[in-house]
């Protein structure tokens, strides 16, 4: 998965790419959505930002959801 450039590039679309970062290993993902917050921060483009740490909360919530070692499906 290529992660968008920037916020015009992602558009309004927490869900897909949440489910996308919690198949993934939590500590990796999490470390890769902070990094994408803190450089849209660094760059003052604080929707960038926001998104990420929704995606962020939304994979985690997916994660909780279905516990660490369940398959994560598109319902």
């Amino acid at each position: 998965m290529t992660p968008p450039r920037d916020f015009a590039d992602h558009g309004p679309c927490v869900e897909e790419l949440a489910r996308e970062f919690a198949k993934q290993d939590a500590a990796s993902s999490e470390a890769l959505i902070e990094t994408l917050a803190t450089q849209a921060i660094r760059q003052w483009r604080l929707d960038d930002a926001t998104f990420w740490q929704r995606v962020k909360f939304q994979a985690r919530m997916i994660r909780a959801r279905h516990g660490s070692g369940a398959a994560i499906s598109r319902h």
